[in-house]
């Protein structure tokens, strides 16, 4: 069994922390070491769910919500290069081939992406 406390919100729209260092892209790459780390019968305990019920899950949950952190940026930097503004971004109210997805909060997931994809380096 493995805990994963706020790395894993399950088909939930994730809170991403920006004031606190969150980054997409970080936070996809240890989804890909967390799964490489444990085996297909381990039991992921995560820190938030759409339904109470999946409050557990497996690696294929992992895999779900590291598919919508991806899809989340490249929907993000797809609307960018098109030209809409932060403003327009935020209007979505889903991300393209995101289905499973629930609850408040998509517009802190595009603000949190738009902001990754625009700060200055």
């Amino acid at each position: 069994m493995a805990h994963m406390g706020d790395l894993v919100f399950n088909r939930r729209y994730p809170f991403v922390d920006r004031s606190a260092g969150a980054n997409i892209k970080s936070w996809i790459s240890v989804l890909d070491k967390t799964l490489k780390t444990f085996d297909k019968e381990t039991i992921f305990v995560f820190g938030h769910a759409f339904d109470p019920e999946k409050i557990t899950g497996n690696k294929e949950d992992l895999k779900a919500f590291q598919d919508y952190l991806a899809k989340l940026l490249v929907f993000v930097e797809s609307e960018i290069k098109s030209g809409k503004s932060k403003e327009d971004v935020l209007k979505a109210t889903s991300v393209p081939g995101v289905t499973e997805w629930k609850g408040d909060g998509i517009q802190r997931s595009l603000q949190a992406a738009y902001e990754e994809l625009t700060e200055v380096k």
